[in-house]
């Protein structure tokens, strides 16, 4: 029985017209609904600011978190809600640089229909997996496989509605750039998987998030940033192994 295809919701800045005009184009034929993103420079910290945890970031990374990566993070926080609140069963998101590849209805149908039990999808992928990861074909060379480590990005993806709830519980805390959180599956839970190889690619226009500079540490924090990501890494490998 074939699935329903799922509606698209497409984050893009209110400024950033020419981007819109350009995913109007990409997305001819499919529902779609643009969503304003929140833009962190003109955020009141109020908002946001009982959410904030800024102390894990500048333990792991040495920085703060700046405007643009929270705005991003309460857009992408804020489709999850719609999509809860709406019962939606599944949705594809994406930013306005994305852009899609060759046959990619039909492997969103085939991920639909494979017997594989997904929260997360990311069909934008920046790094490469092996063969012997794949659950299942989608045919044109493509294969749903099981994610193995952290990745970034978040052009493109395809989301259930339970994962959505997962992600409102566990990004609660605003602690580091979304990106970076969604894909800590080996302490979220959520069932995360990948399209290889990507059907969705990043259309490489300048980004609309800048990062804050790295701040100088004292010893004492550049010992435990070494302790973080050490412990970081023994969870993710037991979390291989139990895989």
């Amino acid at each position: 029985m074939k699935s329903v295809f799922p509606p698209i919701f497409v984050i893009s800045l209110s400024r950033e017209t020419e981007r819109r005009a350009a995913m109007e184009a990409e997305l001819v034929g499919y529902d779609t609904e643009f969503f304003i993103a929140i833009d962190g420079n003109e955020l009141d910290e109020e908002a946001y600011n009982h959410r904030l945890q800024p102390e894990w970031w500048r333990r792991m990374r040495g920085r703060e978190m700046s405007p643009g990566e929270i705005g991003c993070f309460l857009s992408h926080y804020s489709l999850w809600e719609r999509i809860v609140d709406d019962k939606i069963p599944y949705a594809i998101i994406l930013e306005d640089d994305a852009r899609l590849q060759y046959k990619f209805s039909a492997a969103i149908e085939e991920i639909l229909l494979a017997k594989v039990s997904w929260d997360f999808v990311s069909l934008s992928p920046k790094r490469r997996y092996p063969a012997d990861r794949a659950l299942a074909y989608l045919g044109d060379g493509r294969s749903l496989v099981r994610v193995s480590r952290r990745f970034g990005g978040l052009v493109g993806y395809l989301i259930r509605r339970e994962g959505a709830e997962i992600l409102l519980h566990y990004c609660w805390p605003i602690r580091a750039p979304i990106d970076w959180l969604h894909a800590e599956w080996w302490h979220n839970g959520l069932r995360l998987y990948a399209v290889e190889p990507a059907i969705v690619r990043h259309a490489n226009l300048p980004s609309t998030i800048r990062a804050l500079p790295r701040v100088r540490r004292s010893l004492l924090g550049h010992i435990a940033a070494k302790f973080y990501r050490w412990s970081d890494r023994l969870h993710l490998r037991a979390a291989r192994q139990r895989d």
